[in-house]
């Protein structure tokens, strides 16, 4: 099984870092536009990168949150994209775990994707995703600038 660790310094407080990624509002500075979360113990945590709700698939529907502890670390299920339709419809998604790490006045941010099986499909998304976390977390630097 493979595995994407990425890891950025961002110019911010914990505090303000994990509030970017547990609150509506946070998400929709970096993220996406729309989202539904609930930060508790099986809570969903569904990103939306569409607004047109007659679409079937938006983003991350069916996802959780598996664990968290405010300010040190979040973790969640996560699909792939609906354009990957075949591992959508077998209903499969990774583990998204992000460790919040003080560092004075900023945080190193590490976030750890893992849950790629093999076979070709699931190839193509660990690449989309190589460069996918890269494009958010960029965002989420950004967003404190």
């Amino acid at each position: 099984m493979k595995t994407l660790i990425k890891e950025r310094i961002i110019p911010a407080k914990v505090k303000d870092v994990y509030l970017k990624w547990t609150t509506k509002d946070g998400l929709n500075t970096f993220f996406s536009q729309d989202n539904d979360i609930e930060i508790k113990p099986g809570g969903k945590y569904e990103i939306y990168f569409t607004t047109d709700k007659s679409i079937k698939h938006r983003g991350s529907e069916g996802c959780k949150v598996l664990s968290f502890t405010p300010n040190h670390t979040l973790s969640f299920t996560w699909n792939v994209p609906p354009t990957f339709e075949s591992l959508r419809q077998s209903e499969a998604q990774t583990r998204v775990l992000l460790e919040f790490i003080e560092m004075d006045n900023h945080t190193l941010l590490r976030l750890t994707n893992s849950g790629y099986l093999e076979g070709e499909t699931w190839e193509f998304a660990y690449e989309y995703f190589n460069k996918a976390w890269d494009y958010v977390l960029d965002n989420l630097v950004k967003s404190f600038k």
